[in-house]
């Protein structure tokens, strides 16, 4: 016993040093992880996940990035096995179909829980298998044959939007479209969803805290993201939830209060609404005839998970999107002089109505097509990498990369990619044209240059793993901004603007801008918490009088 007892009396003399020399063997082993080893990176990032939870944490892990590569080259280390690839050979096998790269525990932290377990989803379940069996029975309700049948969904929405900013328009008072991009893209969401508005608009109020609720899961999701082992802690330990009560996340809660109504609804005896009819399918009575094929798939609880992958996704990505195309458009007068012209030239002619269409978008507007495609080129929704785990038989990285073990963790981030040199020259402006043909250009050389731009845009993810829901918002993207456009357009040049306006001089006539920033010479404030949002976007408005 004296022998024991002088052991546990010397340890515990020696127990600071004892945990230094861990700690120190601990760092050392991360530092010099096989392979990852060997690829360039800020040393702090190289002992431990902490740099990039610090990092994510200070908002700007994008401009973080940007630096690095600009410094390092196509692979820097991030972490102690985390690597960032901008080489676009390795995103091929990265995100290629059956390569067996799988999502990381990152997805896991933003599971929602429902009834206090995690509720995986189309975007966060990491299980390949169990993705490819849920998403097969309503693929084709996402499919941008089926969502033009719900157009008219979209423009009752926009009229309720236009009739909202018209309040600021009568009362000639400063519009913080931020906040009404995003209104709209919730309400939208309902009605795809549930046939019926959220109330967003109509209220112009975060209905039930879900904006609040959503804005501090990305908050949470993206820093706990870096470390996902402390999710188990904070958020998804079973002790936790056992005192609690298992509580569920604001946004479940919300989709099953929808659900319930509509099950409710459909309970015999109960009243039918005109919402069932073949014209008005919406998102939620196609999940429940998928129930009915897919029965030994799509349970109560699979028709719950799709309502809340379409309410998270459906929204905030929507929202941070539309205000980068208007963002970008208004703070550039040649631009907006160039989509004016070719807006109101298509308009007289009659060749798009208000609301512009799906199909009038497509066929009629490609200046606003590069418009778009730009803006979601400089600020994709997605900010953080997009991780896989390198599977079984490692990956040799191309162009001179080493070669990284099973279990690495590799990925891009749209913000990197989309400043590849594959985009042209002046990555980092606002250059619409690199989308469309050049004068000395030949078509097809014109198709293939477009073509490597298009496979390098990473907006909606890549692979097999493309966000689901990315029609959704190309829809309301493509109908929204010209139909915003040509509502709030331009005077003749007879009449005075409104004070604080300017004069744009197109081609053809001179036209006085009646929808531009309060403050032109200010940049708003983002920050990147997964998803780049943005804020503080005040914008003058003033409905059209002469087309």
């Amino acid at each position: 016993m004296a022998v024991i007892s002088e052991s546990i009396s010397s340890a515990s003399q020696h127990i600071e040093g004892i945990l230094l020399l861990l700690g120190v063997l601990y760092l050392t082993s991360n530092y010099l992880t096989p392979g990852v080893c060997s690829v360039p990176g800020p040393f702090l990032a190289k002992l431990s996940n902490l740099w990039r939870f610090i990092d994510v944490a200070n908002g700007h892990a994008e401009a973080t990035l940007y630096k690095l590569h600009q410094k390092y080259g196509d692979y820097v280390r991030v972490g102690p096995q985390v690597v960032s690839v901008r080489d676009l050979d390795a995103l091929k096998v990265i995100y290629g179909i059956n390569k067996g790269y799988r999502k990381t525990h990152f997805y896991h932290v933003q599971q929602q829980l429902a009834k206090g377990k995690p509720t995986p989803t189309l975007f966060t379940t990491t299980d390949e298998d169990f993705h490819a069996a849920i998403k097969r029975p309503i693929s084709g309700a996402y499919s941008m044959s089926t969502l033009t049948e719900f157009e008219p969904f979209v423009d009752k929405t926009m009229h309720t939007l236009f009739r909202k900013l018209d309040d600021f328009v009568s009362r000639n008072e400063v519009c913080d479209i931020a906040v009404w991009l995003q209104y709209y893209a919730f309400d939208v969401i309902g009605e795809l969803t549930f046939s019926k508005p959220l109330g967003f608009l109509e209220k112009g109020t975060d209905v039930d805290g879900i904006i609040a609720a959503l804005e501090h899961m990305l908050d949470y999701s993206g820093k706990i993201g870096q470390m996902p082992w402390l999710d188990y802690l904070f958020i998804k330990n079973p002790l936790r939830r056992l005192i609690q009560g298992g509580s569920t996340g604001a946004v479940a809660r919300f989709a099953r209060a929808r659900l319930d109504e509509r099950l409710k609804d459909l309970k015999p005896g109960a009243k039918k609404i005109d919402s069932y009819a073949p014209s008005r399918r919406d998102f939620l009575a196609r999940f429940l005839e998928a129930k009915k094929e897919y029965p030994e798939v799509v349970t109560d609880n699979q028709v719950f998970s799709y309502t809340v992958s379409n309410v998270i996704a459906g929204s905030d990505t929507t929202a941070i999107s539309l205000r980068a195309i208007l963002y970008y458009t208004l703070k550039s007068p040649r631009v907006m002089a160039k989509l004016y012209e070719e807006l109101t030239t298509a308009y007289r002619e009659r060749r798009i109505s208000i609301p512009v269409s799906w199909k009038q978008s497509q066929e009629e507007l490609p200046y606003l097509d590069a418009v778009i495609k730009e803006a979601l080129r400089l600020h994709p929704a997605v900010g953080l990498l997009l991780e896989r785990i390198v599977p079984t038989g490692g990956l040799q990285l191309p162009n001179g990369g080493p070669f990284l073990p099973a279990g690495t963790i590799v990925g891009a981030n749209p913000w990197i990619i989309h400043r590849h040199s594959i985009f042209g020259q002046e990555v980092d402006s606002f250059v619409p044209e690199r989308w469309l043909q050049m004068d000395a250009e030949s078509e097809t050389t014109f198709y293939a240059r477009r073509q490597q731009m298009l496979r390098a845009t990473f907006t909606f993810g890549a692979g097999p793993r493309t966000c689901i829901g990315k029609n959704i918002s190309l829809l309301e993207i493509y109908k929204l901004v010209p139909s915003l456009l040509l509502t709030y357009k331009v005077r003749d040049a007879g009449i005075d603007p409104l004070p604080g306006t300017s004069k744009i001089y197109t081609p053809s006539n001179a036209w006085f801008l009646q929808i531009e920033l309060e403050h032109p010479e200010k940049n708003w404030q983002t920050v990147n918490a997964w998803f780049v949002r943005q804020k503080h976007m005040d914008v003058r408005l003033a409905r059209h009088d002469f087309l």
